[in-house]
C-alpha cells in the first residue's frame, strides 16, 4: 500500500514543488523553548516581512494575520498564481520575479523577516540567501515532514535523522528526491543565516484553500452520509495541521524570533481515525454509518492508502510513526489549534462555493462507484 511519504512526495512532484501528545525524550527538550501563548491584536513591535510565495495555500493567511498583528509585509513571486482563498493583496507590496532566474527586485533592499514558502531546490534557497545576506535578520524556511529519512518510528522529532540523496546537484523532483531536496534547503537555510534561521515543517496541511483534496475528501465525504467506508481501525492515529495555524505559528516565531527547526503537527494530541469521523460528524445533520475495513483487507480489494483513503496509512512497519510525529516543540514555542470540528467546516464551507466542475472532479479519495463496490464485496465476503 502507498505510504504517506510516497503521496506527499508524488504530489509535490506533479505540482513541481511541494505529534500526537509530548513524547517522553522531547519533554526536556520542549522545555527550553519559550512558551508563547496564542496572541490577538497588535504585535509590540511591527515587522517588515517579505514572503517568498504568498498566494498558495498557506500564504494568504500569513498575509492576513501579519497584517491583523500590524506587520508590513511584502510578497515576492511570478504573479501567476490567484489565491484559492481571498487574500488582501491590495494591502500589501508586490514584487514579480522568478527563484529560478530573476531576483532582481529583492537587491538593494531590507526587510526584518523573510518567509520561504515556495522553494524546493537548495539552489533556490542559496541564490535568494546570497541577495539577502546583510539585509535580513531572520530567515524562516517552510520545509516538510517528509525529510526524515525513517518513518517507522513512533515519536519521531526534530532531531531524527533526515533522507539523504547521492546527488545533490540533481533538481528533478520526483517521489524518491523531494524529501532529501527539502532537506538540502533547510541546510542551506542554517549555512546562510546561522544566528537567524528557523525551520518549519508541516504535517498534511489541511482546511479552507487546500486544492489537493487530500484531507477534504472526509468531510465532504461524511457531508454526503450513506454508508461511509472508513480504513483501518478507529483507533489508527491521523495527524494534520490546519493552515491557518500554521500561518498563525509562523508569524509568531518571528515575533519572538524563536530560532529552531519545529515539526508543524497536530492535532495537540492522539487523535484516532475514529474520532476524526466522529468530529466531522457532529458538522452535518444527515443518516450516517461507518463500516470499517482493516488494512489487509483493503489491500486486497485494491484500495490505496493515502491516495484513496486519504489521510491514513497502517500504523504498522515502516509507515507506523508516519502519523505519530512529536509536537512538543512546536507546542512549546506557541504552536496552537483550532478545534477539528472547526476546521472540518470552514473547509466544507469553503469546498461549497467551488465551481460544480471542479467539486464534480475531486483529486483525492476514494471514488463513489468504487466505495460502493468494495463495500459490497466486503459485505458479501461475511467478515
Amino acid at each position: 500500500m502507498s505510504s504517506r511519504r510516497d503521496f506527499v512526495r508524488a504530489a509535490a512532484a506533479a505540482s513541481g514543488a511541494v505529534g500526537l501528545g509530548l513524547f517522553g525524550r522531547d519533554l526536556q527538550a520542549a522545555e527550553r523553548v519559550p512558551r508563547v501563548p496564542r496572541t490577538s491584536g497588535r504585535a509590540p513591535k511591527p515587522l517588515r516581512i517579505l514572503i517568498l510565495g504568498g498566494t498558495g495555500f498557506t500564504g494568504p493567511f500569513q498575509i492576513r494575520y501579519a497584517l491583523e498583528r500590524g506587520h508590513q509585509v511584502t510578497v515576492f513571486n511570478r504573479g501567476r498564481t490567484q489565491p484559492t482563498v481571498d487574500a488582501p493583496l491590495d494591502e500589501v507590496e508586490q514584487l514579480i520575479g522568478d527563484r529560478n532566474d530573476n531576483l532582481e527586485a529583492l537587491k538593494g533592499r531590507e526587510w526584518d523577516a523573510v518567509i520561504d514558502n515556495s522553494a524546493s531546490l537548495p539552489r533556490w534557497v542559496r541564490q535568494t540567501a546570497e541577495v539577502l545576506k546583510g539585509s535580513v535578520d531572520t530567515y524562516l524556511f517552510t520545509s516538510s515532514l517528509s525529510v526524515h529519512a525513517d518513518e517507522s518510528k513512533i515519536g519521531i522529532t526534530e532531531d531524527d535523522p533526515v533522507a539523504t540523496i547521492a546527488d545533490p546537484t540533481v533538481e528533478r523532483i520526483t517521489g524518491e528526491t523531494y524529501g532529501a531536496l527539502k532537506a538540502l534547503c533547510e541546510e542551506e537555510t542554517r549555512k546562510a543565516f546561522p544566528d537567524g534561521a528557523i525551520v518549519v515543517r508541516p504535517h498534511l496541511i489541511v482546511g479552507p484553500g487546500d486544492q489537493s483534496d487530500r484531507w477534504t475528501y472526509w468531510p465532504v465525504r461524511v457531508a454526503r452520509g450513506g454508508e461511509v467506508l472508513a480504513p483501518g481501525t478507529p483507533d489508527d492515529p491521523t495527524q494534520y495541521i490546519d493552515t491557518r495555524d500554521l500561518a498563525e505559528f509562523d508569524i509568531r516565531l518571528l515575533e519572538q524570533r524563536t530560532l529552531g527547526t519545529f515539526a508543524a503537527v497536530g492535532p495537540r494530541s492522539r487523535l484516532g481515525m475514529g474520532e476524526l469521523l466522529a468530529g466531522m460528524r457532529a458538522v452535518v445533520s444527515n443518516e450516517i454509518s461507518f463500516t470499517w475495513i482493516d488494512a489487509d483487507a483493503l489491500e486486497e480489494l485494491g484500495v490505496q492508502a493515502w491516495s484513496e483513503m486519504t489521510a491514513w496509512v497502517p500504523a504498522r512497519g515502516e509507515t507506523a510513526g508516519s502519523a505519530m510525529f512529536s509536537n512538543a516543540r512546536a507546542v512549546a514555542a506557541g504552536l496552537t489549534y483550532r478545534p477539528l470540528a472547526v476546521t472540518a467546516k470552514d473547509t466544507l464551507d469553503w469546498w461549497q462555493t467551488l465551481p460544480e466542475a471542479r467539486r464534480a472532479k475531486p483529486r483525492a479519495g476514494l471514488a463513489p462507484e468504487k466505495e460502493q463496490d468494495v463495500l459490497a464485496k466486503w459485505h458479501a465476503s461475511g467478515r
